[in-house]
């Protein structure tokens, strides 16, 4: 995949907010390898599979440091996230199917009952399970990849609280979370929103676009948000993509097969 740098001429003045590299990137958009960026993608991108997303380094690098606008991600970066998190939930799928069922469950087996409560109520199905830990594998693929293009500007997992009246948002900590979780029941933490990926300008405040990994068991099952259906939930009855949208703007969901809003 070649790298049409010609649109960006207008981009390609550095700024304050680049580091060293981003601005070395955008001087040099057809060589950003003379950068310091990895060229080995190029070859394993030959040999397919997901070392293929390696490509990425080396030809999609420039797109993701050169943006004049910090609230839009230049449709090129967003490709080349996507393409990063497509293969990695792909990865994450096989593996963990492969490692229970050698292939794909079927439909008894996604509805295996894993986990019951005391009273001997089902609390976890296989499904449950098996998408538990596919989001483990996928986030940590991400972020691996990820960090090779475009370090200082996603995060992973990051606990953000927006303010209904408004419509700010914080950053909770993870010490801050951990303070919450242990009083009142973690009541404190109600409200609070943990996207998957989120996209941003290097300030994690400033988001792009925002990413959920779902991992319906069977592929003819169709990625659903999560309903906040307690009673006394400050989001009771709406969907997570609909809070996502609101409080922190465009939400995908990536799912081994299609990224879908």
């Amino acid at each position: 995949m070649g790298l049409n740098v010609g649109c960006w001429a207008d981009e390609l003045q550095c700024t304050p907010a680049d580091t060293t590299y981003s601005c070395c990137v955008k001087q040099h958009p057809t060589a950003p390898q003379s950068c310091g960026a990895s060229t080995a993608g190029a070859e394993a991108a030959a040999r397919g599979g997901l070392s293929g997303t390696n490509v990425v380094v080396g030809t999609l690098v420039a797109a993701a440091t050169i943006s004049s606008d910090d609230e839009v991600l230049p449709a090129k970066t967003q490709a080349a996230v996507e393409k990063v998190l497509r293969e990695c939930a792909v990865k994450a799928h096989e593996a963990v199917n492969r490692k229970y069922f050698k292939g794909d469950p079927t439909p008894a087996q996604c509805a295996e009952i894993v986990e019951r409560d005391a009273k001997g109520t089902a609390i976890t199905t296989r499904a449950m399970q098996l998408g538990k830990q596919k989001h483990v594998e996928a986030l940590a693929c991400v972020s691996d990849l990820l960090s090779k293009f475009l370090s200082g500007r996603f995060s992973m997992e990051q606990r953000y609280r927006p303010n209904p009246t408004t419509r700010n948002l914080e950053l909770v900590s993870i010490e801050q979370y951990q303070k919450l979780l242990r009083v009142n029941q973690g009541k404190g933490l109600r409200g609070t929103l943990v996207p998957d990926v989120v996209i941003h300008s290097g300030d994690p405040l400033r988001i792009q676009i925002v990413y959920d990994f779902k991992f319906p068991c069977l592929r003819r099952n169709s990625p659903t948000w999560t309903v906040y259906t307690q009673a006394d939930h400050p989001y009771r009855d709406r969907t997570q993509g609909d809070v996502y949208e609101e409080f922190l703007g465009p939400t995908r969901r990536v799912t081994p097969w299609e990224i879908v809003r």
